[in-house]
């Protein structure tokens, strides 16, 4: 039963993920504000969401029950456990990549839907996911030092980063003109970065298997070029809006 969970939710994932990794550059050379920028920014908030919870389904098995959901389990037992705890640390770095997911779509959704009033932002739920997203990215650091991993650690970082500024923008005592459409515009590109790392990490890992520099420079690429536009976007637009005046 869990292992037939399991494959349902690998099946969606994949899926899910692929159309995400398409879905992501449409609005963003859509004109903004167009019925089409609309439509599509909505279908890949869809399959970001079935991304990040069959994510969290695939690694909740996956740590329950192992065993359940190693299609090839090694038959000599060292070689198992040693199976079993490598598919493990894959599991709870999935796990924080999808709470990563969920909360930067739910942001960028929700600063769009309610520009300059941030209520629905401090709401219980909202707000228990960014404090999970930054609570939680130190012990992952410091998990996947510990696991001489060097994803958990750069993750951790980010992620505690990305709720550190959500819940700092969800608190702020007043925003500039127009700063609810930059917000929104980090959050959308911090869900793709989640996005690509987790198709580089995991599916596109093979594309780079026997060459160890280039698989970690995938994984890294997607954060640093990711982070370095929201970074040119929001000057650029804070540029813009102030000339246009208060």
């Amino acid at each position: 039963m869990m292992n037939a969970i399991f494959t349902l939710s690998q099946t969606l994932h994949i899926g899910a993920g692929a159309f995400a990794l398409v879905l992501f550059w449409l609005p963003a050379f859509l004109r903004k504000g167009s019925a089409n920028h609309s439509r599509f920014g909505r279908y890949y908030v869809y399959a970001m969401y079935c991304v990040a919870a069959t994510g969290c389904i695939m690694a909740t098995l996956g740590l329950l029950d192992p065993l359940a959901v190693i299609s090839h389990p090694a038959k000599d037992a060292e070689a198992l456990a040693q199976q079993i705890a490598t598919r493990s640390n894959t599991w709870i770095f999935l796990l924080y990549l999808s709470l990563l997911t969920v909360t930067t779509v739910r942001h960028g959704v929700l600063v769009l839907r309610h520009k300059t009033q941030r209520r629905q932002l401090q709401a219980p739920v909202h707000l228990l996911l960014m404090a999970g997203l930054t609570a939680a990215g130190p012990l992952l650091a410091i998990w996947g030092h510990g696991q001489q991993q060097i994803l958990p650690v750069i993750f951790g970082v980010l992620g505690t980063l990305v709720g550190g500024g959500f819940l700092r923008y969800s608190f702020k005592a007043s925003l500039s003109k127009m700063e609810w459409w930059i917000e929104h515009l980090g959050a959308m590109i911090g869900s793709g970065i989640a996005c690509y790392t987790a198709f580089f990490a995991f599916g596109g890992s093979r594309l780079f298997v026997s060459h160890g520099n280039l698989q970690l420079l995938s994984w890294i690429l997607p954060g640093v070029i990711g982070v370095g536009f929201i970074r040119y976007l929001g000057k650029h637009y804070r540029r813009k809006f102030a000339g246009q005046g208060a």
